[in-house]
This record gives C-alpha cells, sequence and structure tokens, in this order.
C-alpha cells in the first residue's frame, strides 16, 4: 500500500510536470523524491510516470492512480480536520489561494467586505503561481483560488475543465503606463503615443512574466531604441519609478494606493490598453464552501479596480482614448487564462 505522503509527491508531479519541482514543494531533494516514486513503481508493478529531459508527465497508469489518491488524501484531510475540530470547537475554516498581485492587493479588501472580519470563520491565505494554485485546488489543499491569466474573456458561462477545476470571471484589471511624480509626464495634457512610451528608460518585469510579454509585444511594435532596467518584483518597480524619472506598466490594481498618496500618477495612452481578466478557481467533485461561495460573490460584486487617485491628480487626462474596460461577468476556460 502507498504511504500518503508518497501520492501527494505524485499528485504534485502530475501538476508541476517535473520531479524536481515536485520535490521542491514537498522540501525533498530531487534524487530522494525520484527514489521515493520509482519504489511505489516497483511495489504497484506499474509505470506511473514517462520521463523526458523536458520533465515528467503521468502515464495513463499514473493518472489512474492519481485520481483514487485525490481521494484518498482529501478524505484523510477531512478526518484530521474533523479531529482537530473536535478538539478545539473550531469547524469553520476557509483555505483561500491567489497569485501574488490578487493576494496582496485585491484580496484583503474582498475580505473585509464578506463577514470573515467577523470572526464567525479561519480564513488561511496562500500564494503562488498558476500551475503551483491548480495544484492546490486539486489536491485539496486550497477550497477556492483567484487566479490571473492572460487571455480575453469569452461570453460563456461558468466552465468546467478536465482536470476537475470550475473558473468563473471575476473582473478585469487593466494595464496602465505608469510615473513618478516628479516626472514631466506627470502633468501632462496629451495622450502619449506608443513609440514616446518605447523610447522613454523603462523599468520591466523579468522575461517569462506575463506582463513582461505584454510589454515587449507593445514596445516592439514601435520600433524604437529601449533602455530598461530589469526587476523581479512589483514592489522594487513601483519603488524604482517613484524614486526617479523611468516609467513602467503596472496592473491598476497594483498602484492604487501609490495613486492616492500622488507617488505614482497614470499617464494617458492613445490606445486603449490591455485588461488581465481575474477569474475564481474551485474543485468541481468538492464543490464550495458557503463561505467560499460568499466571498466569490463579494469579488464580483465589487468589480474591476479602478485608481483612487489623490487631490489634484487626475485618473486620466483629457482627451485621452485610454479607457477602463467595463466588468464582464462570463467565466474563462483555465486552460484559455494560461495560454
Amino acid at each position: 500500500m502507498p504511504q500518503l505522503a508518497d501520492l501527494d509527491l505524485l499528485l504534485s508531479v502530475g501538476s508541476h510536470g517535473s520531479v524536481g519541482k515536485a520535490a521542491q514543494a514537498h522540501s525533498l531533494s530531487q534524487p530522494a523524491a525520484s527514489i521515493r516514486i520509482s519504489a511505489m513503481e516497483r511495489r504497484l508493478g506499474i509505470q506511473l510516470l514517462e520521463r523526458s529531459p523536458a520533465g515528467s508527465k503521468l502515464t495513463e497508469d499514473g493518472e489512474i492512480l492519481a485520481k483514487y489518491a485525490r481521494n484518498v488524501i482529501e478524505a484523510a484531510r477531512e478526518l484530521l480536520e474533523f479531529g482537530s475540530g473536535a478538539r478545539s470547537g473550531e469547524t469553520k475554516r476557509l483555505r483561500v489561494a491567489g497569485s501574488p498581485a490578487i493576494s496582496e492587493h485585491l484580496l484583503p479588501e474582498w475580505l473585509n467586505r464578506s463577514r470573515f472580519s467577523f470572526g464567525e470563520v479561519r480564513v488561511e491565505v496562500q500564494s503562488g503561481g498558476v500551475d503551483a494554485l491548480r495544484g492546490m485546488i486539486q489536491t485539496g489543499l486550497a477550497d477556492l483560488a483567484f487566479i490571473d491569466g492572460w487571455c480575453e474573456a469569452g461570453d460563456r458561462g461558468q466552465r468546467h475543465d478536465r482536470n476537475d477545476l470550475v473558473t468563473r470571471n471575476i473582473c478585469d484589471d487593466e494595464l496602465a503606463v505608469v510615473v513618478g511624480s516628479d516626472h514631466p509626464w506627470a502633468t501632462r495634457s496629451t495622450p502619449l503615443t506608443v513609440a514616446e512610451l518605447a523610447g522613454a528608460p523603462l523599468v520591466v518585469r523579468e522575461r517569462g512574466s506575463g506582463l513582461r510579454e505584454f510589454t515587449d509585444e507593445l514596445l516592439d511594435a514601435a520600433h524604437a531604441p529601449q533602455s530598461h532596467v530589469e526587476l523581479p518584483f512589483n514592489a522594487a518597480i513601483k519603488q524604482a519609478v517613484a524614486t526617479s524619472r523611468r516609467v513602467t506598466v503596472l496592473n491598476v490594481s497594483t498602484v492604487r494606493a501609490e495613486l492616492a498618496e500622488g507617488r505614482l500618477h497614470l499617464v494617458a495612452v492613445d490606445q486603449d490598453m490591455p485588461a488581465k481578466p481575474i477569474y475564481a478557481a474551485w474543485s468541481e467533485r468538492r464543490g464550495l464552501p458557503g463561505y467560499a461561495a460568499e466571498l466569490v460573490e463579494v469579488a464580483a460584486a465589487k468589480g474591476s479596480p479602478v485608481p483612487v487617485v489623490g487631490a489634484g491628480q487626475r485618473s486620466r487626462k483629457a482627451g485621452s482614448r485610454s479607457r477602463l474596460r467595463p466588468q464582464q461577468s462570463p467565466a474563462i476556460d483555465v486552460h484559455e487564462a494560461i495560454a
């Protein structure tokens, strides 16, 4: 009989597509994780993984075992939670996960607008990338995840995908050009052209991030020389822009506090800026606990993030054709969201 820890490790390999990444998630070395998977294969007499230099994926037998493993691990967690709740008298718990920007800038406000702030339920928040969040839902580590994805939301209702995920569109988070208060563009009255933006000294995210991919695509079209500083975190980018005359492109949700304080300013652009959809995801098999369903409704009712500007500062300059997109209510497919 495989151990629960080994089954959980197998599920992580399926979610991450890599024994090394799964090992890291379980605080194991890659050789140790490989030995445990190989031992489980020998014990069961089946091959669980297809291994290649590009990574590892579950075989057909591995997928079947993973299906049973999810049920076993979830049942074990529910048993442990029941025992813990019976001892402490605390039975209401909500495990929420979110992308880093959502967890930091949006989720606290959504929680404050719900009844969770009155102590009726214990809320545990985790953060991670898209693949990690999907894995948390599939393995039962989270009841609900809020994920941001780079795609256009379609005119469709709630969607179910082949990996037991249900997704619902919550809102859109528009991208915006941002400068510090000392930058000449902070008081500019005419829309900025993409060519002007491409020729400015920029602060950008690291290669491989969705924000960087959009920024590169936008600026490459201008065929202008680009001078930039590359930073891995939004907080570092905001600090660099606020204390210099550099320019950046960020999501509106991540700069609302700085706009309200007057440390950062939005600059209008002569074209529409795209919006990044934010959606909720949960397990179709386990469904949504009542508190989680309430949080989804609170988030959807709040709508798309809009700038909170300080006194004397306008969120959009006169004559701008760039605008915030209206909230879209349909849900989107998780696979399209991460394409």
